[in-house]
């Protein structure tokens, strides 16, 4: 049977929003080889400076939740302006800040670009592509966006070694040009026929849940658990509560929550929620141990992480292909297998590992990971009805988000160091390195029985 051929406008479409995407995420990981740099010029702990991409990765997350009204009330070319325009005026901002603070500012405007970009690749890939090709061109999407984390410790190591930090911001903004041209003719300009309200205060609820319970694990560094940490838990827990409570009585859902009904989405979007915080977490925490630990450069820190991002890109859309051809069960079994693994292996070196180990396990890691990440997206998408494929897409790109925000979060507080000399911090760190990878493997571990009850319960293919 002959494939059904897709528009070159929406494979063109496809690229515009995942360049946008993509350099989002780039600006991200770049930044965080650079902590060390900031943490001595703004003259902030490591526990404030990470906000840099805790704070980025919870607004993009908070953003993606809407993505799902937005689609349904603007064209996707007026929905990807929105989110240039916020990108583009965020950078500058970002480039230009003359203390922390600002810096911060124009991040979170950054993210709030990210935020409409991302979910407005897969929108596209769920809404224009016939189901035979999901896989491919959720492949296709991804290797585009999967280009950022490979590139961007090394882009981040490199400019700032050479030009200083903020050539970060500037030499990313041609990119973002080239996004806008490639989007302006070729995104769709059809607005929906919808009259959908927007759900404020379902997202204020979720919004001080999330908020809360990140800002209670950043408390969490003074290695005591104090009242203010009980009360922000408290404030999750309750305004999460309200938000289900307020949605299932609401006629305009910010989710749809009917999706959760389905097992197999949920334990799909659990070993996806596993695989993205490890992932974050080992990439925060990896350029710091480099740096503090091993003595490198920034641009030694990047250049570690490049092989096995690259090879983790370049296989995406193989992934993608292998779930068309042979659906979820083996892509999913075999990754998560090969990820404990060398999870394991990473435990047992993680103390004392150097540079080169460094190297090789990470792009092992990297190819494991990638095949449960890539594959669990795919396969909680197959287990709803299409008209709710929007609403799983900004589920799981708001997990994605939010649980790297908490991966990162994690990592700042097995790596912060209370030592004064060069010794101190380079030993802290390690130690701290090394418990992060063992609690790591802990949770991968725990992912398999996710993928169990996942295999039992699905209904595609």
């Amino acid at each position: 049977m002959q494939e059904e051929k897709v528009s070159p406008k929406v494979i063109w479409s496809i690229v515009a929003t995942a360049i946008l995407g993509f350099s989002g995420i780039l600006t991200e990981t770049s930044m965080n080889v650079t902590f060390p740099e900031l943490i001595q010029q703004f003259h902030q702990p490591m526990g404030t400076v990470q906000w840099l991409t805790t704070a980025y990765l919870l607004v993009v997350a908070l953003m993606m939740l809407t993505s799902a009204h937005f689609n349904s009330i603007l064209s996707k070319r007026w929905t990807y302006l929105i989110g240039w325009i916020a990108f583009v005026v965020g950078d500058v901002i970002a480039m230009v800040a003359p203390n922390f603070w600002l810096l911060l500012f124009g991040r979170l405007i950054m993210a709030v670009g990210t935020g409409f970009a991302l979910p407005l690749v897969f929108n596209i890939i769920f809404t224009s592509v016939p189901m035979s090709q999901l896989g491919k061109f959720m492949g296709f999407g991804t290797l585009i966006i999967s280009l950022a984390p490979a590139l961007g410790p090394v882009y981040g190591g490199v400019v700032a070694y050479t030009l200083g930090w903020r050539a970060i911001f500037m030499i990313i903004l041609p990119v973002a040009l080239i996004s806008l041209l490639i989007g302006w003719f070729n995104l769709d300009k059809q607005v929906p026929k919808t009259a959908n309200k927007f759900a404020l205060g379902q997202f204020v609820l979720i919004g001080a849940s999330l908020t809360s319970a990140l800002l209670a694990l950043g408390q969490l560094e003074s290695g005591k658990i104090t009242v203010t940490i009980i009360s922000l838990f408290v404030v999750a827990i309750v305004a999460m509560t309200a938000f289900i409570m307020v949605a299932k009585k609401s006629q305009h859902q910010l989710i749809d929550l009917t999706i959760f009904r389905s097992k197999a989405l949920v334990m799909a979007l659990l070993i996806y929620a596993t695989s993205q915080a490890i992932n974050l977490a080992v990439n925060f925490a990896l350029p710091q141990y480099t740096q503090l630990t091993l003595g490198a450069t920034t641009m030694v820190a990047g250049f570690i992480l490049m092989p096995g991002s690259l090879l983790g890109s370049a296989v995406a859309p193989v992934y993608g292909a292998m779930y068309d051809r042979k659906g979820a069960n083996q892509p999913l079994a075999w990754g998560t297998i090969a990820f404990l693994a060398v999870m394991i292996v990473f435990s047992f070196m993680a103390p004392n590992i150097m540079t080169i180990g460094l190297t090789v396990v990470y792009a092992l890691f990297t190819l494991a990971r990638n095949l449960t990440f890539s594959v669990s997206m795919t396969a909680g998408v197959a287990e709803v009805q299409p008209q709710q494929s929007g609403d799983v897409n900004a589920v799981f790109n708001t997990m994605q988000q939010f649980i790297g925000a908490v991966g990162t979060t994690v990592a700042a507080l097995f790596i912060q160091t209370t030592g004064t000399t060069k010794a101190a911090i380079a030993s802290q760190t390690a130690t701290g390195f090394g418990h992060l990878i063992v609690f790591s493997t802990v949770i991968v571990a725990i992912s398999l029985i996710w993928l169990v009850v996942f295999m039992k319960t699905k209904t595609a293919k």
